[in-house]
């Protein structure tokens, strides 16, 4: 269907560049053509318009959805209006901006405040990482359910107030394969095996969090003996899990993406370097499997400029080319993310989700381009958000039927309103109950071996990025070229500083690999 957007009279470049985002994005999810200049290309099928006084001209005879103007293009450092309840017909949802007189709700600025996380960039309560506490976020402070993808549901709204002009319209979004909902599994690698003694400290320190701190004093004595075989039985290692992981998801026949760590720069830092040997035998063992590898990056990667690029300037050198990851322990402010990925050149991104609980933190369950404040632009490449890990699952809930409905609840919201794109996060380590209950690895299971009943499709990014990309391009979002790097990078100079700098001797054992929490 051919939509043509009518901006409202007078209004300013930022307002027309963020809500021209949200048209554009609307139209990749639904399957529409954005029509931008009315005069080229076909005639709109319908049109959506700010100017209700334009109901007389000779265009808006055509099928018009007429909607409220409520969105004004603030400082993006000041925090969105407190959410009103929506509710009309079968709607019951909340909005930022209450509708005025018969236009429908302002659905493009909706779908803008939420996608483009604008209210995160006014939050100054951070936790001890420097995140913004979700206590402090908009869906924390107005005590909004995380399990809703509000963005999706403005968008469905939207497409419910054209299917009312355009009868023959369909209500659901335009999946690019056969109705398909996509699900990107990913394992984030913070722990690598590096010998008895040392695995047998991490589980000693699993244990005593288990015991002390998550009082599940059963795992923590069974960690416990864990230890102890660790240090007498040669070769052990209850959380050294990518292989048998590995197995369980060739057997099913997924395809995942697992995530390496470049350095080790500070103490929350997994305790591996790319430069070990076993670490890139398994990384190329990986690919040799048909799984992807991403970066993984470091706990202060985001603390410089140009942090990301130079540490995924360190694959490069040794042949290895991802084309995204995640920022380790999901560290990052959206304001530091957004530039990092696009200098170097990342195709994709996979940080945007909460370690401390599921939901949708940017009210997608979709991908999309993050927006770009700076420049007033959609970002150069797409993020697949996070919507559950398997930390945040096991501090809400003890019970596995909690556990679980949670997850599928989240993957079931997801299929209802779009085709997802969305990522889950679940570490190796999280299996075989070295770390985490057993039930913790069990969810993750049961939520692969319904995928066909649930018409989900489980794929590594780089292949759901293969197959989404153009979408996004066609509407005018992504160019058409792949990104690349924008920052001139001196590799060898690049890899001597960090090792100065970390004071590391990449020919010594392995050293311990810490767990992240």
């Amino acid at each position: 269907m051919h939509v043509f957007l009518e901006m409202p009279n007078h209004a300013d470049p930022a307002y027309c560049a963020r809500i021209m985002y949200a048209f554009r994005l609307f139209c990749a999810i639904y399957g529409h053509v954005p029509i931008v200049e009315p005069a080229c290309g076909p005639a709109p099928d319908v049109v959506l318009s700010y100017r209700r006084s334009s109901q007389q001209t000779g265009r808006s005879k055509r099928p018009a959805v007429f909607l409220s103007r409520g969105y004004n293009a603030r400082h993006f450092r000041k925090p969105a209006p407190a959410p009103h309840r929506y509710a009309h017909e079968s709607i019951d949802t909340v909005v930022h901006y209450e509708p005025i007189g018969a236009d429908a709700p302002d659905w493009l600025g909706e779908i803008f405040e939420w996608v483009s996380c604008a209210d995160e960039y006014s939050v100054t309560d951070r936790d001890t990482a420097g995140r913004p506490r979700y206590s402090a976020t908009y869906m924390g402070r107005h005590g909004l359910n995380a399990g809703v993808p509000y963005a999706a549901v403005a968008m469905r709204c939207l497409q419910r107030e054209i299917c009312r002009v355009v009868p023959r319209a369909t209500e659901g979004p335009d999946s690019p394969r056969d109705g398909a909902h996509f699900v990107i599994p990913s394992h984030d690698v913070d722990y690598f095996p590096a010998g008895r003694f040392r695995a047998a400290n991490r589980l000693i320190r699993n244990a005593a969090m288990s015991l002390l701190m998550a009082k599940q004093p059963a795992l923590g004595l069974r960690q416990l003996s864990m230890a102890a075989k660790a240090v007498t039985w040669d070769g052990y290692d209850p959380l050294d899990r990518i292989s048998a992981l590995v197995d369980e998801e060739l057997r099913r026949g997924i395809s995942a993406s697992f995530n390496f760590l470049v350095r080790h720069g500070h103490r929350l830092d997994a305790h591996y370097t790319l430069g070990h040997s076993a670490v890139e035998e398994t990384i190329r063992w990986l690919e040799s499997k048909g799984m992807e590898v991403g970066i993984h990056t470091s706990y202060l990667c985001l603390d410089t400029p140009n942090g990301l690029a130079l540490e995924l300037a360190r694959f490069h050198k040794r042949g290895l080319f991802p084309r995204g990851g995640r920022q380790h322990w999901l560290r990052y402010t959206m304001d530091r993310l957004i530039p990092a990925v696009e200098r170097a050149g990342l195709a994709y991104d996979t940080s945007i989700g909460w370690s401390e609980r599921a939901g949708f933190r940017a009210g997608a369950c979709f991908t999309f381009p993050p927006y770009n404040f700076a420049q007033e632009r959609a970002s150069t490449f797409l993020e697949f958000p996070l919507v559950m890990m398997d930390q945040a699952l096991q501090m809400r809930w003890n019970a596995r039927e909690r556990m679980f409905e949670e997850a599928s609840g989240l993957l079931a919201a997801s299929r209802r309103l779009g085709w997802g794109g969305i990522s889950v996060l679940w570490h190796p380590a999280a299996f075989g109950e070295g770390w985490l209950p057993s039930v913790v690895g069990d969810i993750f299971w049961s939520l692969a071996d319904r995928r066909a009943e649930w018409g989900d499709v489980w794929t590594k990014a780089r292949d759901f990025h293969e197959l989404a990309r153009q979408r996004f391009v066609d509407v005018g979002l992504l160019p058409a070229c792949a990104p690349s790097p924008t920052t001139e990078i001196d590799i060898e100079e690049y890899i001597g500083a960090m090792d100065e700098l970390n004071g590391e001797n990449e020919s010594r054992s392995l050293p311990d690999c810490r767990m992240a929490l």
